[in-house]
């Protein structure tokens, strides 16, 4: 390792990088506090990469930030550029709109899409997003987007349905032992079996 970016740490830097590495605020924040950590231990970029995930050159400016920032080094700088129109009132909404389900809202679907969620958030805030880009924001408020299974199940006739249900098994099985059948296919019952003479 190179002598330059040796990672010394107090022991309240330690003690504050471990809390940061077992409860990140962000998973990148996280991955260069485990960075430091095992830096300061002594771990070579290569097992610190296995770890991480990290390549040997994200490994090195880590190492870098942290002589020149400390502990400011772990949290991104503001970036230029258009803020996120994700306001924390747009977050609570959605959050609020998944947690509740559409029939709460007044709809008359159960299940959300992502296109009618979207439409919905874009009449309550005004503020639309591409549907990839919602999916992220769901993602991200630990909400896990799936296709729906669409069943009949609760609004058939069940008693009904396990009766077809047996009836089909029993036409699948074919004709039965004691039933001859003719050319044509059509069953026919032995009373109705005449032979002449």
């Amino acid at each position: 390792m190179n002598r330059r970016l040796e990672v010394v740490l107090t022991s309240r830097q330690r003690r504050r990088l471990e809390a940061i590495r077992d409860r990140p605020p962000q998973p990148q924040v996280g991955r260069r506090a485990v960075c430091l950590l095992m830096s300061a231990a002594g771990a070579s970029n290569r097992a610190i990469g296995q770890a991480t995930g990290l390549c040997s050159d994200g490994v090195t400016h880590i190492r870098r930030r942290w002589r020149a920032r400390r502990m400011a080094s772990l949290i991104d700088r503001p970036r230029s550029g258009r803020p996120t129109k994700a306001t924390l009132a747009y977050r609570h909404m959605l959050r609020m709109a998944l947690q509740d389900g559409p029939l709460a809202h007044g709809y008359l679907f159960t299940v959300w899409s992502v296109a009618r969620l979207n439409t919905h958030l874009s009449k309550a805030t005004g503020i639309s997003y591409e549907e990839s880009r919602l999916r992220k924001l769901m993602h991200a408020e630990g909400f896990v987007f799936r296709r729906p299974k669409h069943t009949l199940k609760g609004k058939r006739n069940e008693k009904a349905f396990r009766r077809a249900q047996r009836q089909l098994t029993r036409l699948k099985r074919g004709p039965s032992v004691n039933t001859p059948t003719m050319n044509s296919g059509m069953r026919m019952s032995r009373s109705s079996i005449s032979i002449r003479t």
